[in-house]
């Protein structure tokens, strides 16, 4: 798994150095407010899967369709750790890179993320009871769709889109892949 993360590293910063940094606002930069919900398996000794909720603020200059990712996920789930029940809070906070696909005149635009991710599992035991925080972190990969479902009278450009989001983290605690559902506007 370490060689992974190593792999995954160092195609990153490859990726990276390659390309010129996108602008991060200007009259032209596009501004995605995305909420998610869906499904999230985790590998992990005392849990498996839970549903997953995030709220993401992205980027887009259609210049060279790069842009900035800043999300924050948050999910909940019961398990066992042997014999004794177990339940835990999955937080996680993430920063990186997206690639869109297309124009602000195509109705579908699929994209290409990466970055890095900043973890939390706050673990709660019964019989007895004793609580624990694991705190780490990681690189991520997503990948998914927006299609944009008309524009809307707020602000000129301003637009609703739908779409589905799929990511996969490799981390020091745990591990996951989740696949969400996404609603967000803006332009």
């Amino acid at each position: 798994m370490k060689a992974l993360r190593i792999l995954v590293a160092g195609a990153l910063a490859c990726a990276a150095s390659a390309c010129t940094l996108p602008r991060p606002y200007g009259d032209a930069v596009d501004l995605h407010t995305l909420f998610a919900g869906g499904y999230r398996s985790v590998q992990h000794e005392a849990f498996d899967g839970h549903r997953a909720y995030a709220l993401a603020l992205t980027t887009c200059d259609p210049a060279n369709g790069w842009g900035y990712e800043f999300g924050a996920s948050y999910g909940t789930e019961d398990g066992a750790d042997g014999a004794r029940p177990v339940s835990g809070e999955f937080e996680d906070f993430s920063f990186g890179l997206r690639r869109t696909f297309g124009t602000d005149d195509d109705r579908t635009r699929p994209y290409l993320g990466f970055g890095g991710s900043l973890m939390r599992l706050e673990r709660s035991l019964e019989a007895p009871p004793a609580d624990a925080d694991d705190h780490g972190a990681g690189p991520y990969a997503c990948g998914g769709v927006l299609w944009s479902l008309g524009r809307i009278g707020y602000s000129p450009g301003a637009e609703v889109v739908l779409g589905v989001d799929l990511r996969a983290l490799s981390g020091q605690d745990y591990d996951y892949e989740q696949l969400t559902l996404v609603l967000g506007f803006g332009k």
